[in-house]
């Protein structure tokens, strides 16, 4: 009787390979639109300056609850907040989806665990290169608004601008709409949600989120469209 092998590690090395490929097709990409890359981004930032003088009237707008409904809407706002980070969130979702993908033995499912994770880590670590350097104060620090600097940014409280949350889950659900759209879409809902919950607790204000989903959505671009672009390149090479 033939005893079956353990696949484990050439699972594992098949997926970083599959990672290399998928951050090659990216790095193409984003060296290919390099100018219009600058222009998004600040047409991205451009959008949170027209918001920004309008932050405080439209996060009280947001608030229009009161009673059992706005404690409801708070609770619901915790847990979405809570579970909507990039380590409860975005990891345990890429590793679920490859976790599929080696049930199912799905190398193109373990590749869509790969996108997921690299969408929303770089438009994560972009978002934090922002955010810990302009220094904005929450909206529950009651402090006056502004941008205090890097030297404020580390005291915590001063991580408003933009939204870490909100690029974290757009460049997940956004990868994932690029190459596995039924998926996409409820991450994308999930998404929405996230970003509500974070102004709903006053942790961030509508320009933090709004500036902050466009950088999810550019990273989710580039890596779901990256790594198409990489996979026809290699699939005409050969």
């Amino acid at each position: 009787m033939k005893v079956k092998s353990f696949r484990g590690p050439q699972i594992v090395v098949a997926t970083v390979a599959q990672g290399r490929t998928v951050w090659r097709g990216a790095w193409f990409l984003l060296r290919s639109i390099r100018l219009l890359s600058l222009a998004i981004f600040a047409a991205a930032l451009a959008f949170g300056a027209v918001i920004w003088p309008h932050d405080q009237k439209l996060l009280e707008k947001l608030h229009f609850l009161s009673g059992p409904q706005e404690e409801g809407a708070r609770r619901a706002a915790y847990f979405l907040g809570t579970w909507g980070d990039y380590p409860t969130y975005n990891v345990p979702l890429a590793v679920a989806i490859w976790l599929y993908g080696v049930w199912r033995k799905s190398s193109a499912w373990r590749r869509v665990a790969v996108i997921c994770f690299l969408g929303a880590t770089l438009a994560g670590l972009f978002d934090d290169c922002l955010r810990l350097t302009l220094g904005r104060p929450r909206p529950d620090a009651h402090l006056a608004d502004g941008f205090y600097g890097i030297t404020y940014a580390f005291r915590g409280g001063f991580e408003s601008f933009p939204s870490g949350h909100a690029a974290a889950v757009f460049g997940a659900a956004v990868a994932l709409l690029v190459t596995e759209l039924r998926l996409g879409l409820v991450t994308t809902l999930f998404a929405f949600a996230v970003v509500w919950a974070r102004m709903e607790l006053y942790r961030h204000y509508p320009s933090d989120v709004a500036v902050g989903s466009m950088i999810g959505i550019y990273f989710g671009m580039i890596v779901g469209f990256g790594a198409k672009l990489r996979r026809t390149r290699v699939a005409r090479g050969a």
